[in-house]
This record gives structure tokens, C-alpha cells and sequence, in this order.
């Protein structure tokens, strides 16, 4: 996998390098042929410059932990003690339930069960009755006693369960009684409150009784049950998004960079998980989040797009809701020890006398035989053991140059291959002006005045006209 990483990785770099050459061969040598200059670029400037092309993801900052709190069955909100946004710690009050409605519904629970209690009496006394009158009755009267016992019998059993019952009832509403607060289960933001699980007694939602502060819920397919939505703070994990054609790109395990997106030297560590292949959605559009590759084929293809997530070795420093790149950490952010070039620059770099072009003390254009050391593979970096420093400066290589060339340094504007081998735009300018020169034609010259009136008097350099002359225009 990752052979075919580094492999789609090189030719994306080649084609920058490409066009590089392309820019150089029009800019460099062909001008050095007219005795113009070749631009060049610091190593340091080269060196600093992040290597190779990453491939990389867009994310977001999302909590590690979401706790949804729901509404007990049968039991009615009095005031709730939170706001959205608002952040909130553990055990922090959320919202109370209403006592009295607990305390009218215990007191009819236990009135019902000295109900069923009287009943229970009363059933036992007949069934006590009966069997007496049974004794003394004759042979043809034992059937109806018998089933008329058996059946009091039935009714008093279920008489003992229904006070069974009612009296868990009971007990769960005495619990409630001293049990009308709720608290948060975590430290965290409140992300919704959805009013309409519960409505007050004059029978309007919370939301219209209490103003903004509070957010009523989705409706429909996908709402939750939840009452109050809180998220964790403190441990953030980065959520991602992979399109199918891609998803073999991602490697559980893999060691990953998260990059500000409005910083590029702020990062952080983490690891890539799983691909969540239960909660996919689709995609119209081959929008898949994925950066540094060409989409090809139909863009109106549908395809479906798989959640994935990175585990964060810190989070210091993020915010919740931020958006990030994901890019996997092959090392480009480790700073080797020595001098390491890329090695689109190098001449001959698998031969005994590899060499770079670079400019001299009198900023000429020379062969620079360098010695090469180690290298990086996944970043595709010369370790320069001899022959250059970051001090010196040295174009990128063409067909066409020649030593003796004069050089100069050139900016981003002179010399984009050398800044960004990848970013080089082949495609003429078109705001700048057309110089292309029309042919010359005798007769647009005007032919309303004689030689000798064209001519300077007296040999004086004269720039003017005669003022015999009339003025054309």
C-alpha cells in the first residue's frame, strides 16, 4: 500500500517537475543562449519548502463523546437550569422535573392499591364463605360452588399482582420525590435542547415561553429522543470523509498530521481509525473531501462516502468545530540532520559523479559535483554529504544549459518551478496585452506632405514638423 501511495505520489511530482523543465527550457537556457540570465533559488529556500506532495483529507473537530439526556416515561419538566452554547461541568444542575405532578400521582397510586387491598379482603371472605356453604350443599349444588369459588380464586390472584404493581409504582414515585434534579454526566457544551419532548401546563412548548435561548429538535427521519445534547470538551477526536474509490487509501493505525487550515506550520499528532462503513451517505458529486489527486470519470456518478476518524495524541490547542487537513506522516515534518535536497535537482544521481547546476562566485552558471549520502524514499531527499551548502544557489536542471551562463536569484514571480514544481500554469496570461507586431504597410504613412518638408532644417536635429505641415491624427 504504501509503495502505490509513493508510486501515484511520484507522478504527481513529475508532472510538476514537467513543467518546470518546460518553464526553464523557455526561461533559462533558450535565454542564456541570448545572454540572458537563469534563475536560481537558495538551498535554504529549497531546503525550508515542504518536500514531495502528501496526499491529504479535509476534517473537523468534533467531541469524543456526545451524552444525550432524555425524559423520563410520565414525568414533566419544571425548569430547565442550561442554555445552547453554554458550557457546563460535571454534576452541574441540567434541568428539574415537577414535583407536584410526582406527588398528585403517588397519592392516587396509593389509594388505588388500599383499593385493591379492601378488594383482596373482601374476595377472601367470600371465597371463605362459599367453601362453608359448599359443605352443607346438596350433591346437584357442589358444581356451581366449585366455580363460583375457582373463580373468586382467579380474581383475588390477580388482585395480588395488580398490588404488586402498584406498589413498584409507588415505590419508583417516592424515589422521584427525592430524586427531581438531573445533572450533567460530563464536562461539556450544550449543543441543543429540544423543547418539544416536554411542554408546560398552560400547554405551550418551552421554546415559546422562554425565548431564544432554547432550540427545538429535528423532526422526522433521523431525530433523536433526547431532551438536552451535551458534548464533551477537553478530548477531541477529527472526523473525516473518504469516498468508496478511495477508501483502501485509508489505513487504520497509520500514523497521520493534522494541519491548520490557516496556519500550515500548526499541527498535530494522531492516529487514523476505522472506516465507519455502517453510516454511509451518498454522493452526487464525487465530492469526497480528498485532496492532492485529479478526480477522473463522470462528476455526476453516484457513490457513496464512508465517515472516518482520528484519534488525537493532544488536542491543545483546537477548537470544536474547526476545520483541518488529515495527511499521513511520512516524516515530512521531522528535520533530518544535514544538508537533504529533493532530487529533481540532482544530475546523474545514480552515477559515481552526480552534480547539481549552480552559480559560482561571480554568478556564472557551473557543473557542481556534490557527494551524495543517504536516501529518503517516501520524501525522495539526497542527504548532501559534500559540495553544497544552503548558502549556495542552483537552478533546476534542463536540456540546453551551458556553463558560463550569468544567474540570477529569482522570486516567486520569476521562478515558480523553483519555489512549487507543482503549481506551474502552462496557460498564457489572458489580461496581459497581445505583442505580437502587425506587418508594416507603406500606405498607412501619411501622404499629404513632401519629403523635404520631413526633413530638419539646416542639418538642426529638428524633431518637429514644419509648421506647413498639417497636422494628421
Amino acid at each position: 500500500m504504501k509503495k502505490r501511495i509513493l508510486i501515484v505520489g511520484g507522478i504527481l511530482v513529475a508532472a510538476g517537475a514537467i513543467g518546470a523543465g518546460v518553464w526553464y527550457y523557455l526561461q533559462g537556457s533558450d535565454s542564456a543562449s541570448n545572454g540572458e540570465v537563469v534563475y536560481v533559488s537558495t538551498v535554504s529556500s529549497l531546503t525550508d519548502s515542504a518536500s514531495g506532495v502528501d496526499d491529504r483529507f479535509a476534517g473537523v473537530v468534533e467531541p469524543q463523546k456526545t451524552v444525550e439526556v432524555k425524559i423520563d416515561s410520565g414525568r414533566k419538566v419544571k425548569e430547565v437550569k442550561v442554555k445552547t452554547g453554554e458550557e457546563v461541568k460535571q454534576g452541574q444542575l441540567l434541568f428539574e422535573y415537577d414535583l407536584s405532578s410526582i406527588q398528585e400521582d403517588l397519592q392516587e397510586a396509593k389509594l388505588a392499591l388500599d383499593r385493591l387491598k379492601n378488594e383482596a379482603l373482601s374476595l377472601a371472605d367470600q371465597i371463605s364463605t362459599l367453601e362453608a356453604e359448599k359443605k352443607k350443599a346438596s350433591a346437584d349444588n357442589q358444581l356451581s360452588y366449585t366455580i363460583e369459588i375457582e373463580t373468586n380464586k382467579m380474581t383475588l390472584k390477580k388482585n395480588e399482582y395488580d398490588q404488586k404493581s402498584k406498589e413498584a409504582q409507588i415505590q419508583k414515585l417516592q424515589n422521584a420525590t427525592s430524586n427531581t434534579e438531573v445533572r450533567s454526566e460530563i464536562d461539556g457544551v450544550i449543543q441543543k435542547i429540544d423543547t418539544t419532548k416536554m411542554s408546560n401546563e398552560d400547554g405551550d412548548s418551552l421554546d415559546e415561553s422562554m425565548g431564544d435561548d432554547y432550540m427545538t429538535g429535528e423532526s422526522g427521519e433521523g431525530a433523536s429522543d433526547a431532551f438536552i445534547t451535551i458534548l464533551s470538551t477537553g478530548a477531541y477526536r477529527i472526523k473525516g470523509k473518504v469516498n468508496e474509490l478511495k477508501a483502501d487509501t485509508i489505513i487504520e493505525g497509520e500514523p497521520v498530521i493534522i494541519r491548520s487550515r490557516v496556519d500550515e506550520n500548526q499541527t498535530w499528532r494522531g492516529t487514523m481509525g476505522a472506516i465507519d462503513r455502517e453510516n454511509a451517505s451518498s454522493d452526487n458529486n464525487n465530492n469526497n473531501m480528498y485532496y492532492g489527486m485529479m478526480e477522473t470519470g463522470d462528476s455526476q456518478t453516484t457513490s457513496s462516502s464512508y465517515p472516518f476518524y482520528v484519534e488525537l495524541d493532544s488536542s491543545d490547542g483546537l477548537m470544536l468545530g474547526q476545520h483541518v487537513y488529515i495527511e499521513r506522516d511520512n516524516g515530512q515534518e521531522d528535520k533530518k540532520a544535514g544538508l537533504w535536497l529533493s532530487d529533481f535537482f540532482i544530475v546523474d544521481a545514480d552515477s559515481e559523479e552526480p552534480y547539481v547546476w549552480a552559480a559560482d562566485d561571480k554568478d556564472k552558471l557551473e557543473k557542481r559535483s556534490i557527494t551524495l549520502g543517504q536516501y529518503d524514499e517516501v520524501l525522495g531527499e539526497y542527504e548532501i554529504v559534500d559540495g553544497l551548502t544552503t548558502k549556495d544557489c542552483i537552478a533546476f536542471p534542463t536540456e540546453g544549459m551551458t556553463e558560463g551562463s550569468r544567474t540570477a536569484i529569482g522570486d516567486g514571480s520569476q521562478s515558480p518551478a523553483v519555489t512549487d514544481p507543482g503549481t506551474i500554469d502552462m496557460q498564457p496570461n489572458e489580461d496581459e496585452p497581445d505583442l505580437i507586431e502587425e506587418p508594416f504597410d507603406e500606405s498607412d504613412m501619411p501622404q499629404d506632405f513632401s519629403d523635404e518638408e520631413l526633413m530638419p532644417m539646416d542639418g538642426a536635429p529638428d524633431m518637429g514638423f514644419s509648421e506647413d505641415v498639417e497636422a494628421v491624427g
